[in-house]
């Protein structure tokens, strides 16, 4: 108690209670993720930045004062892993700029195509989100993707980081629906040539993954020896340059995979060529802990799905996370759903009922994606000197009688008016 009082009357003493934009939230149950909850506390936002966190700060000249008695103060919700600004109405084509032309596309930007103007980020952002991953998908190697801000009228000033992370969709070799073939005659194999067959084409694609990454570094090296003046400019090549930092293993790669032997192929893949993995989705991470530890990869897991083997528990999919958790592997609980992205505390939720803590749920929504992507200086948790992306609640962010009051975007409050709230008020009165 007293180093952390010690800590505190520092921390204040560092700060200058007059300077900039300044607002004090006074009297609320302050979550900080990284420590212990202090149960009545004052949070003071000044330029953007916390500036101080304790009981009876004195608010600065001009400040304005909130009072948040009774209600519960958490860092912003961030989902790692999104298409969020990239898909508007998944049924509607002409709403979604996921995916390019053509199956490897390293230079495709995801924070270029984001709309800031989406409904889709008011309604995640009221339910506490203050930052997604926002992430192209489709092909073998998709694109890079930002880690973007849920506030913003550009997509530039939605960036918080670019690029965050490479997205490769792992080859199983496994092939996927071809609606012509559906009204095709069957071809009849046996279960042996089937295997053999998905071996095979799964070893294309990954020899054809391995040249690109070998490109890209010739490439890189082909510049620094021209930009040294040992040789001259190699030709223009906009994906090799964007692919050569994933390839010196600078850009974490995230690599889709659910199955098991997907994962562990996606993990010896990345040892092979010096890339630093990040699997997303990993359905049955929890058989793979082993190699996950060994290898130091992080996962980006969806809670709510279904289990992939029919012999597999009913709850393999909601224990997963608690198996990684286990095993000291750290992860993320993701949605990986634009749409649903408002749902992300329900996820952990879900996580939480199967047996996960409930400090580790709310870990696996706020820094643990934060540090999974580099920017746990900054956000994910509520400390002197980092971004006030925050939100306030009336009780536990995964308890769906909860209700967000106040959410805070780079210390700038935001409005919590959604597509839903206008509908609401406009047809609530009909006759």
């Amino acid at each position: 108690m007293k180093r952390a009082l010690t800590s505190l009357l520092l921390a204040l003493a560092a700060v200058p209670l007059s300077a900039g934009e300044a607002t004090l939230l006074r009297g609320g149950r302050v979550v900080p993720v990284s420590g212990p909850a202090l149960e009545k506390g004052d949070v003071l936002i000044v330029d953007g930045r916390i500036a101080a966190i304790g009981a009876s700060i004195a608010a600065p000249a001009g400040a304005r004062v909130v009072d948040v008695a009774g209600r519960h103060v958490y860092p912003g919700l961030i989902d790692g892993l999104n298409t969020l600004g990239l898909t508007e109405i998944s049924s509607v084509a002409g709403s979604v700029d996921v995916a390019e032309t053509g199956d490897v596309n390293p230079h495709a930007k995801a924070w270029i195509a984001v709309h800031p103007h989406s409904d889709l980020i008011p309604v995640a952002r009221a339910a506490g989100l203050t930052h997604v991953l926002s992430a192209p998908g489709g092909g073998l190697v998709s694109g890079q993707s930002a880690l973007i801000r849920l506030a913003g009228s550009t997509p530039a000033s939605l960036v918080a980081k670019a690029p965050a992370a490479m997205h490769v969709v792992y080859p199983s070799g496994r092939g996927g629906f071809d609606l012509a073939q559906m009204f095709a005659e069957p071809e009849l194999k046996t279960f042996d040539e089937r295997q053999k067959e998905r071996r095979k084409n799964q070893d294309k694609a990954l020899a054809r993954l391995a040249e690109l990454l070998a490109r890209a570094k010739a490439h890189a090296a082909a510049q620094a020896a021209a930009t040294a003046g040992q040789a001259a400019a190699p030709e223009l090549d906009l994906a090799m340059e964007a692919l050569a930092p994933a390839a010196r293993g600078e850009v974490p790669v995230v690599f889709r995979a659910d199955a098991e032997d997907d994962i562990r192929g996606a993990l010896a893949f990345a040892a092979r060529h010096g890339l630093k993995p990040i699997v997303a989705g990993g359905l049955e991470a929890w058989r793979c802990t082993d190699e996950l530890k060994a290898k130091g990869a992080a996962v980006l897991a969806n809670v709510d799905r279904l289990p992939r083997r029919e012999g597999d528990a009913y709850d393999a999919a909601y224990t997963n996370v608690l198996a990684l958790h286990r095993a000291g592997v750290p992860f993320a609980i993701v949605t990986n759903d634009p749409s649903n992205a408002r749902n992300l505390p329900f996820e952990a939720a879900m996580a939480r009922a199967f047996g996960l803590p409930a400090e580790a749920a709310l870990r696996a929504i706020t820094l643990s994606p934060a540090e999974i992507f580099g920017v746990a200086d900054s956000l994910g948790s509520l400390e002197v000197g980092k971004s006030a992306s925050l939100f306030v609640a009336s009780g536990d962010p995964m308890d769906h009688r909860t209700t967000v009051s106040h959410v805070f975007v780079d210390g700038v409050e935001q409005s919590l008016e959604t597509r839903h709230t206008r509908l609401y008020r406009q047809f609530k009165d009909r006759p």
